[in-house]
């Protein structure tokens, strides 16, 4: 793994936009920020702020209006369209679809760099072609089609084109857009697992809060000022994550949970219940049920209406108690209709 001190992407009053004839249309102010090696770094911001233009600006695909990217303390300038792509791996959101285009072909186009178009294919490039697909875990996908892939094992597909290139860097716009849960924890626990045991320098662009709160080590947070960068944890601390991405205020009766950086609807009980369980998730998860009911949650307090849930044989069950009323509850659905009954 790479020494983590190292800084392998840095921007220096990195400028981005475009230019029409001899007027430009900036999107940012002057961006200084970095990445060291073995980073997962999350590109986050509102839609419009230049999150695309950005990474494919790092990438080398667009130009800058001013500033310098300089990549293993080497200015952007300074290489050549194909060492660049040997240490630089690029995915889009486009989707590629070339009918009979198998896996295992569009994984060896990662090659390229290091045969060109008609260089055949030697022990080695096989031996990284064969490890990107072992690492994505499409091993058993090798002859199919893309067109008959789902959209997570296309991305994994892509990524481990991106792989085969072997780069020291990976760039990702979106990579977990359009996919379902279960993919888009799937893909980035992927990148995590390439940043911190295979010393890759990842950045790739997000809307998913969640995601990049969990599984970034540090984000990169584009607004109207430049960028700001930290680990997650320090964002929301300092309150810029929601200054930037709530730049509106939040979705109306919302609000950013200070405590998990979840978005919460506010509520105001007016009735408190208490509550006492006999593990830490039957009392998190009976908790965000009675909250969503309107109920304030006072835990293993003795009020007017106690709720004890424990597991019984392995199932938990939900005892309500009110004066000398004692009501046994099987599911959490249960007690919200009593709940609404009762109180």
């Amino acid at each position: 793994m790479e020494e983590h001190g190292e800084h392998i992407i840095r921007l220096e009053k990195l400028e981005i936009g475009y230019k029409k004839g001899k007027k430009k249309h900036s999107l940012t102010s002057p961006m200084n920020c970095t990445a060291r090696g073995g980073e997962l770094i999350a590109l986050m911001g509102r839609n419009g702020c230049g999150k695309s233009t950005l990474l494919r600006t790092i990438a080398g695909l667009h130009n800058p209006l001013q500033g310098n990217i300089f990549l293993e303390n080497r200015s952007i300038n300074d290489f050549p369209r194909k060492e660049l792509s040997r240490l630089l791996g690029f995915v889009s959101t486009e989707v590629i679809r070339v009918q009979g285009l198998r896996v295992c072909n569009l994984v060896a186009m990662g090659r390229y760099p290091h045969t060109g178009w008609f260089g055949r294919l030697s022990e080695q490039d096989h031996a990284r072609i064969g490890n990107a697909m072992e690492i994505t875990s499409l091993n058993s996908l090798r002859d199919r089609d893309l067109d008959e892939l789902s959209d997570g094992e296309r991305q994994r597909a892509m990524i481990a084109r991106t792989l085969a290139q072997d780069t020291r860097i990976l760039i990702l716009d979106e990579p977990t857009a359009f996919l379902d849960i279960t993919h888009r924890y799937e893909i980035i626990a992927l990148l995590g697992d390439l940043a911190r045991n295979h010393g890759k320098t990842i950045v790739f662009s997000s809307h998913d809060l969640q995601v990049s709160l969990q599984q970034s080590d540090r984000i990169w947070l584009m607004h109207g000022r430049g960028v700001s960068e930290g680990a997650p944890e320090d964002l929301v601390l300092n309150g810029q994550l929601e200054e930037v991405l709530m730049q509106d205020g939040p979705p109306a009766g919302f609000a950013m949970d200070p405590v998990t950086g979840d978005m919460a609807p506010l509520r105001h009980p007016e009735q408190s219940v208490s509550l006492s369980a006999s593990s830490p998730e039957l009392m998190v998860w009976t908790i965000k049920a009675i909250e969503r009911m309107g109920f304030r949650v006072e835990e293993n307090k003795k009020l007017p209406v106690h709720i004890l849930v424990e597991r019984r044989e392995g199932n938990p069950v939900w005892t309500f108690e009110k004066s000398n009323q004692k009501v046994e509850l099987n599911s959490i659905y249960d007690l919200s209709l009593y709940l609404r009954t009762i109180l």
